[in-house]
């Protein structure tokens, strides 16, 4: 009976400080892209973002090795036309979440300079709030598998 309190004690102590570092910073969670074709210069980067803090946070710029220029761009669907545009500034406000995924906002890599292939991974640097550099590993999946993700 000891020791499993010694073991409760641990696993408190352990979520406690989990719970209490993502209530401190903007956690970036499941960074993907689909693999590229010979010569391929764009693709699109998905990622989940988690506001745990009580401010708002503005990402104003991103960049990569792998690309000459990183965007976040938003799809809208109007008159039966379906247009993207650039954001410059997104905010991630206090307490809420921001969903890049297929087919609404995404992360667009313009000038990619090499080919991404299936299992590899690349970074992505968001500058947030003009002083907070955060770098976010991306993880490369099959292209067959993004026809789970687009209908």
């Amino acid at each position: 009976m000891r020791n499993f309190k010694y073991i409760y004690f641990l696993f408190f102590i352990i979520c406690f400080n989990q719970a209490k570092s993502s209530e401190n910073n903007l956690v970036f969670h499941g960074a993907y892209a689909f693999e590229s074709f010979v010569g391929q210069k764009t693709g699109a980067v998905y990622v989940s973002i988690f506001n745990n803090t009580k401010s708002d946070y503005v990402i104003s710029s991103l960049s990569s090795e792998i690309a000459s220029d990183v965007e976040i761009h938003e799809m809208s669907f109007k008159d039966d036309i379906m247009k993207m545009r650039r954001i410059d500034k997104l905010i991630i406000k206090a307490k809420e979440q921001q969903y890049f995924q297929p087919g609404g906002m995404h992360i667009m890599l313009m000038g990619l300079n090499k080919e991404l292939k299936d299992g590899s991974h690349f970074f992505i640097n968001f500058l947030i709030n003009d002083d907070i550099n955060q770098r976010v590993k991306v993880m490369v999946l099959n292209k067959k598998l993004r026809e789970n993700f687009i209908e």
